[in-house]
C-alpha cells in the first residue's frame, strides 16, 4: 500500500491514461527523450523507444501505485528498453580493457584540463566539451552510458537512477564512477597532452581524494581544491571530470521535436 507521501506524487494526474499520460509527455517527455537519444544510439531509434514508451504507459497506468514519482517510473519504461535494444552492441566490447586504459593515475602524460578559471583556453575546453559530449556519450559502454545519462543528464539522484535502473545504490555509484573517466578520456582524446609529475603521494591517498571528489559529483556540491592536499595529476584529472559533468548539464533536455511529440499523442489516441 503506497504511504501518503507517495500517493502525493500522483495528485492532480487523473485516473484516465487518456488524460494523464498526455500531461506526463509535456512534463517528462523532454528530459526522457534527452536521456534516451544517449543511450540509444540511433536517432530513429530513440524516437521509437520513446514512443513505446509512453504507449506502454498509457496500457499500463493503472497499474501505477505511485512507488516513485511518475517521471522516474516513465524514465524507468524507456531506459529498460534503451538498453535492451542495445545488449548486442555490449556484448561485442570489452569493457574492462577501455575503463583500464581511461584510468589516468598511471599515465606519464595528461590532456590539458585544468586552466585559470574565465581564461580563453578554460572557455574554449567547455566549448568543445559541450560540442563532442554526444558523441564522447556514444563511446561509453553499457552498463556506465545509461547510469551517466541518467545522473548527469536526467539530473537524477542516485537514488533515483537505481529504481528506474533496478539496482542498488552502490551499484550506480560504481557505475557512476568508473563511467565519468570512460566520457573523460572521450572527451580528451586528441587533446595536447603535457608531462606530469609523479603523484606526491601514495596511490591509496590519491585514490582517497578520487572517492572524495567522485562523493562531490554524486552529491552535486563542490569539491574544495587544497593545494596542500592535492597535486598537479589529481588537479588535472578533477579539473577534466568538471569539464565532463558541465558538458553533460548543458544536454538537459527542455524541449522534445514536434514531430515525435505529435506521432506520440495520435499513437495514444489510437490506442
Amino acid at each position: 500500500m503506497p504511504s501518503l507521501k507517495q500517493r502525493s506524487r500522483v495528485a492532480g494526474l487523473s485516473k484516465d491514461p487518456a488524460v494523464a499520460i498526455p500531461q506526463l509527455l509535456g512534463q517528462c517527455g523532454p528530459m526522457i527523450h534527452a536521456v534516451v537519444r544517449r543511450v540509444v544510439r540511433n536517432p530513429a531509434d530513440a524516437d521509437d523507444v520513446v514512443q513505446e514508451a509512453f504507449l506502454s504507459a498509457f496500457r499500463n497506468w493503472g497499474e501505477f501505485r505511485g512507488d516513485s514519482a511518475p517521471c522516474t517510473w516513465l524514465h524507468a519504461i524507456a531506459v529498460r528498453a534503451a538498453i535492451r535494444r542495445g545488449k548486442r552492441e555490449a556484448r561485442r566490447r570489452n569493457v574492462a580493457r577501455e575503463y583500464a586504459r581511461a584510468m589516468p593515475f598511471m599515465q606519464p602524460r595528461l590532456a590539458e584540463a585544468e586552466f585559470e578559471a574565465g581564461s580563453r583556453e578554460a572557455r574554449e575546453l567547455r566549448a568543445e566539451a559541450r560540442a563532442r559530449v554526444d558523441a564522447a556519450m556514444r563511446e561509453v559502454a553499457e552498463p556506465y552510458r545509461s547510469t551517466l545519462v541518467l545522473k548527469e543528464i536526467a539530473g537524477m539522484g542516485v537514488e533515483d537512477v537505481a529504481k528506474v535502473l533496478g539496482v542498488k545504490a552502490a551499484t550506480v555509484k560504481t557505475r557512476l564512477h568508473r563511467g565519468r573517466f570512460l566520457l573523460r578520456a572521450a572527451l580528451l582524446d586528441g587533446r595536447r597532452a603535457k608531462p606530469v609529475p609523479p603523484a606526491v603521494y601514495d596511490r591509496a591517498t590519491c585514490m582517497d581524494l578520487l572517492r572524495a571528489k567522485m562523493e562531490s559529483l554524486d552529491r552535486g556540491v563542490d569539491f574544495p581544491l587544497q593545494d596542500e592536499l592535492v597535486c598537479e595529476r589529481c588537479r588535472q584529472v578533477f579539473s577534466s571530470l568538471d569539464v565532463g559533468a558541465d558538458a553533460c548539464r548543458s544536454l538537459r533536455g527542455k524541449t522534445m521535436p514536434a514531430a515525435l511529440r505529435r506521432s506520440i499523442e495520435r499513437a495514444i489516441a489510437a490506442a
